[in-house]
């Protein structure tokens, strides 16, 4: 089935200078980036996209590492993207990420900051109605 999702690389792979690696790995499995834009994200946005982790203890941690740096912000088509965008993306502790993956191959030796908060290099949307509500959060 075609699919639109979104996908971001988060502050700790712009800082690596990891976009091009990682657009590269999402275009090699055959997927499309149909929209790409470089942006800081506003405290507005992020908390619209995290809206679903309001209230856990992880959250205002979540918020300022996502607002610290740029993200880049994508539109990924393709057959059944959103599971294989996942599947190429890897597990979401970059320590239990499997070999092939962007977070098993690219993750730095400490991969947790000064917040607790996990540094996994990107986001991806996890279902279809969660693609369409953070993709009309930045595009």
């Amino acid at each position: 089935m075609l699919e639109r999702t979104f996908f971001m690389i988060k502050p700790d792979g712009i800082a690596r200078g990891l976009e091009n690696e990682i657009t590269g790995r999402v275009e090699r499995i055959g997927l499309k980036l149909a929209a790409s834009r470089e942006i800081n994200m506003a405290l507005e946005e992020a908390a619209s996209l995290y809206q679903p982790h309001v209230g856990k203890s992880f959250y205002n941690g979540l918020i300022r590492f996502i607002t610290s740096g740029p993200v880049v912000t994508c539109i990924v088509e393709g057959e059944n993207a959103i599971k294989r965008l996942r599947e190429l993306m890897g597990d979401t502790d970059p320590l239990a990420a499997a070999k092939g993956t962007i977070r098993g191959d690219l993750k730095e030796a400490a991969v947790i900051n000064e917040d607790g908060i996990i540094k996994n290099l990107v986001h991806g949307s996890d279902s279809p109605e969660n693609a369409k509500r953070e993709i009309a959060i930045f595009f």
